[in-house]
C-alpha cells in the first residue's frame, strides 16, 4: 500500500521550468515582445511571417520575440528595432552622457612628470 502512495504522489509533481533570468527581466521582455507586436498590427499591418521574413529569421523565432523570450539574440531585437523605427531607444540605453567638460579633459592628456636630474660632480 505504500509503494502505491508513493508512486502516485511522484506522478503528481509538477514540473516547475527554472529560468536563468530574474523576474523583472523576464517581465521587461514581454513587455518589449507585446509592444512588437502591437507595432506590427497597428501600425505595419503586417504577419508574422512578413515580419519575420523581414528581420531574417523564422516565423517561430519571430513568435518568441512577441511573446518576451529573453534567449532570443540581440542581433534580432535590433532588426526589429530598425524595422520600426525604434533604433534611437537601444542606442541610448548604454551610451554614456558626456558635458563639455569631460569632452575637454579627455582631449588634454596629462604628459607623465619627469623626474628632475641631479649633475654629479666629477673628479673628487
Amino acid at each position: 500500500m505504500q509503494i502505491f502512495i508513493t508512486m502516485v504522489f511522484i506522478c503528481h509533481i509538477v514540473p516547475m521550468t527554472i529560468s536563468a533570468f530574474s523576474e523583472q527581466v523576464e517581465t521587461l521582455c514581454k513587455t518589449i515582445g507585446s509592444s512588437l507586436q502591437s507595432y506590427r498590427i497597428n501600425e505595419l499591418n503586417q504577419t508574422q511571417e512578413l515580419m519575420a521574413a523581414r528581420i531574417g529569421i523564422s516565423r517561430r523565432t519571430y513568435v518568441r520575440m512577441e511573446a518576451g523570450d529573453p534567449t532570443v539574440k540581440i542581433g534580432y531585437w535590433l532588426e526589429a528595432a530598425m524595422i520600426t523605427k525604434t533604433m534611437h531607444a537601444w542606442e541610448s540605453l548604454f551610451t554614456v552622457n558626456r558635458t563639455l567638460f569631460d569632452e575637454l579633459a579627455m582631449t588634454t592628456e596629462k604628459k607623465p612628470r619627469q623626474r628632475a636630474t641631479v649633475r654629479r660632480k666629477r673628479g673628487l
